[in-house]
């Protein structure tokens, strides 16, 4: 049994016959975040659809870059619940407000109505970020989309991954949804102990929205490039905290927020 994709049986049209054929569907389920409450009893805060991988790093980057907790959590306060392998349980306590609804894969709902992200302290930015060669963003995502072996099987993931200045990428991530990749890359990097954010550009598979760019203010990255496009509350978030955005990146060229 695979937690990332199941093979099923489905029809299979082509110009002029159709037979059943064996397909990789990408899973996507519920998995709810469950955190204690003032009572010390664990509750559920955040139901996500996702892809059931990487469970401890999804929440352990859900409770960071959505600002559920102002430190980085320790990988010893997360934990699968033993009779359900779709609850992953945080030993502490949340500074939000939870969400009653559940967080689709097609995009991250926010708890901010008002699309402002407070952040006590100006990210920590590394020029080599805010100007960087065209060739050396199509190779960073380049290099992520050969790294991403789920949607090379089946056609229906997004990935995420960080990019050193150096040239390499980390913590490659893959997800039925674009956010919950993000949290996925953002908890690798948080339990690798040896990543420093603001030295890092996030990756993109996919289009760049609001949430994904609020996620690193939260965070900390300071520059964030898609092969798709970005949306106008990206560009505003964006330009409000001073964050280089690279968009819709091909060999051809590139859209740029930020200078």
């Amino acid at each position: 049994m695979n937690d990332a994709y199941s093979e099923l049986p489905l029809m299979r049209l082509f110009a002029d016959e159709a037979s059943i054929q064996k397909e990789t569907i990408v899973k996507e389920v519920a998995v709810e975040l469950h955190a204690l409450n003032k009572r010390g009893h664990y509750e559920v805060y955040s139901t996500l659809l996702a892809t059931p991988t990487d469970l401890i790093e999804l929440h352990a980057g859900h409770l960071y870059s959505e600002g559920y907790i102002d430190k980085i959590p320790s990988i010893d306060c997360l934990h699968v619940h033993e009779n359900s392998d779709t609850q992953v349980l945080y030993n502490g306590c949340i500074t939000i407000k939870p969400r009653q609804q559940i967080v689709t894969s097609s995009c991250g709902a926010c708890n901010h109505p008002n699309l402002t992200v407070a952040r006590n302290e100006p990210i920590n930015h590394d020029s080599r970020f805010s100007d960087v060669d065209l060739p050396q963003i199509t190779n960073a995502l380049e290099l992520l989309t050969r790294s991403m072996p789920l949607f090379h099987q089946s056609g229906g993931c997004h990935g995420t991954a960080l990019f050193s200045a150096d040239g390499s990428i980390d913590h490659v991530s893959e997800d039925i949804g674009r956010h919950n990749a993000v949290d996925k890359t953002i908890g690798k990097a948080i339990f690798s102990e040896s990543t420093v954010f603001e030295n890092s550009m996030l990756l993109l598979s996919g289009r760049c929205g609001w949430d994904i760019v609020a996620k690193c203010v939260r965070v900390g990255i300071p520059a964030i490039a898609s092969l798709g496009a970005f949306s106008s509350a990206a560009v505003n978030l964006a330009r409000e905290h001073n964050l280089t955005l690279y968009g819709f990146v091909t060999e051809r060229g590139a859209w740029k927020v930020g200078y």
